[in-house]
Formats: structure tokens, sequence, C-alpha cells
């Protein structure tokens, strides 16, 4: 049995299929045979098999901009990704952040599933359909693996918040600005990013 969810936002929708898994499949299992639309990506979040659109513009545009404002200060041995899976250690589940800075070193050329373990920051847009994953589950997801940053920019309230020092399945210290502020990022980046490109754009007239 399968039930498929969809939001009633118009611009961006989420559909989340739960499904009763044959003892000899995993989550991963299933996930790797969808067949899923041109364009969709598929995530394994707590016990679900999350299908995601294309994201929206403003989306895009932060995603983008953070790449661009980290791309050139990180050290020569990371590497910032955009839209790639990520295997979570000790679980079914699979990520795949809106952008990723990772141990170049640590991801093998011939793999499509990056290991956790090389994660050393990544970012999360929310939008309606995927806000409490965001806010909530990949958090925890990412504290558990011990990725050292955390960067959720919640375009719903309008604000950025950096998690860091991950232990025990928790991050012991967190730092939030608005959207529009600046945003200072530590070693090993060591950079403060003008966030005022993330937001939200007007219809002109």
């Amino acid at each position: 049995m399968m039930r498929v969810m969809t939001d009633d936002n118009g611009t961006q929708e989420e559909a989340t299929l739960l499904a009763v898994r044959p003892a000899a499949l995993t989550l991963a299992q299933v996930a790797d045979h969808l067949d899923v639309p041109k364009g969709y990506r598929v995530e394994i979040i707590r016990g679900r098999i999350v299908v995601s659109p294309t994201p929206v513009n403003r989306h895009t545009r932060i995603a983008l901009a953070l790449y661009r404002s980290l791309v050139d200060v990180a050290p020569s041995h990371l590497a910032s990704y955009v839209t790639v899976t990520f295997d979570m250690p000790g679980t079914d589940e699979r990520y795949i952040p809106d952008l990723a800075v990772v141990d170049d070193a640590a991801v093998p050329d011939d793999e499509w599933l990056f290991p956790a373990s090389s994660l050393v920051l990544a970012a999360e847009i929310t939008s309606p359909g995927n806000a409490h994953d965001d806010r909530v589950r990949e958090l925890h997801g990412y504290a558990v693996a011990a990725v050292p940053f955390y960067l959720l920019i919640d375009t719903l309230d309008e604000t950025i918040t950096l998690f860091e020092e991950p232990h025990d399945g928790v991050y012991r210290r967190q730092m939030k600005v608005r959207i529009g502020d600046d945003l200072h990022l530590p070693e090993p980046f060591d950079v403060t990013i003008d966030t005022t490109s993330f937001a939200e754009r007007k219809p002109g007239p």
C-alpha cells in the first residue's frame, strides 16, 4: 500500500511516499528503484521516503549566493556541492542538503552516494513543505552524524541559524541572525556573508 501526500502550496510541492516495506527490502533499496519525474529528488528522512520537486526561484537563488560566498574562501581540501546525496550513519536515512561543503579527499570519484563523515557544512533552505524536516529531523540527523556545521536558512520566518559543536546527537551552540544581516562563518571558512541577496523579492508593477 502506498499513499502520496502533496501540500497545497502553489509554488512548491513535496510528495511523501509511505509504504509498507517487504521484509527483504530496506527503505534505501525501495528509494533506489523509484521511478520519479525528471528534476525530482528522493530523500529518506526518519522512516519516510520524501520526493521533492525542483525548488522555487528564491530557494535556488539563495543556494547559488551561498555557494559563491564559500567557494573562494574555503581551504583547498574542501569542495562545495549542490544537491548531492549523503548516507547518514546507522540509519536508512539519506539527505540531500541544498549546499554541502565536504572534505574532498573523503569522497570517491566513482560514487554518487557521499558518506556523511565527509561533511564539514550542510545547508538547508526551508520551503512550506519541508520546514519541519529541516528544523527538527535533519537538524537531529546532522548532529548525530557529527557534522561540524549545520546552516538552516529559514525563509518562512526570515532567519538564518548556524548550529555548531555537535555532541551526543545535539548541537551545543547556535547563532541566529535575520535574513539581510551579516552572517559570520568561523574557521575553516572565517568569512562574513552579506545576506541581503537572500531576501524575498517583491514582484514589480
